[in-house]
């Protein structure tokens, strides 16, 4: 029985400084089993830089990540075991087809060969891919390897899933079908870190969402209810008018007039 109120991911006053310049400014998550939080901000604000750090790509300047209890910057090996990351560049190996490239993720992760093909074959039945198994990855779709992404993100049985703009550049249906997978995950207790700048994205797959600006967090909340305490009509109308977009685009109009 899945516990959704266990603690899957604490993230404390996250601070990134390159020099005099902080890409994060004392970014605090905290991410229950099977629930989902959205950051949303301007490209430059910090998603990202956030986001590597909790996977420990990206080495913190101050704050600390726990996944699971598992500090991230003493033990990442360990810490990563438990999640599973969808990238803006999928890093396919080209020179894999589609099985070999779930088996050689799933061997990064000490998993035996042969568990490793029957987890990727239910991984890729998962995502409609069970019959392109032997394709050659130039021969996939961009949501097809969107897709690909997705299962091999999963074949370590990951407790949070962090996805950094995942469904960008995809058709409409593509992207329908990719909510859809992330939707049956959360069901089965899978936590989900995502960033993106799709309001319908949004408000159908996070629970709640920050909005981020600058390296710092502006406002979080459910996001049924944050448009409103904010005097908003939905997402994208809050995020536009706390981004300060609005202002930006009268100072445009009025240089352009």
């Amino acid at each position: 029985m899945v516990n959704f109120e266990e603690i899957v991911l604490t993230a404390d006053n996250l601070v990134k400084q390159y020099g005099t310049f902080f890409a994060v400014k004392n970014i605090s998550i905290q991410l229950k089993k099977g629930k989902s939080l959205a950051i949303l901000g301007p490209n430059g604000a910090g998603k990202s830089t956030t986001l590597k750090m909790i996977y420990a790509t990206t080495a913190i300047t101050t704050g600390h990540v726990e996944i699971k209890g598992i500090d991230v910057e003493t033990n990442p090996r360990e810490a990563k075991r438990h999640i599973g990351v969808v990238m803006q560049d999928d890093l396919l190996d080209t020179s894999l087809n589609v099985m070999e490239n779930m088996v050689a993720h799933a061997i990064l992760f000490d998993i035996p060969w042969k568990l490793a093909k029957k987890k990727a074959e239910r991984l890729l039945k998962f995502v409609g891919l069970l019959n392109y198994q032997k394709k050659e990855i130039y021969e996939l779709s961009g949501g097809m390897r969107r897709r690909l992404v997705l299962a091999r993100a999963l074949v370590n049985n990951p407790e949070l899933i962090i996805l950094d703009e995942p469904t960008t550049g995809l058709d409409i249906q593509s992207r329908h079908v990719f909510w859809n997978k992330l939707e049956q995950l959360k069901e089965k207790g899978v936590s989900i870190l995502i960033t993106s700048h799709y309001g319908e994205e949004i408000e159908r797959l996070a629970d709640d969402v920050m909005i981020i600006n600058h390296g710092e967090k502006i406002v979080s909340g459910p996001t049924k209810l944050l448009p409103a305490q904010q005097g908003y009509g939905n997402i994208e109308e809050t995020y536009l008018g706390l981004t300060g977009y609005t202002k930006e685009h009268e100072e445009i109009e009025q240089t352009l007039s």
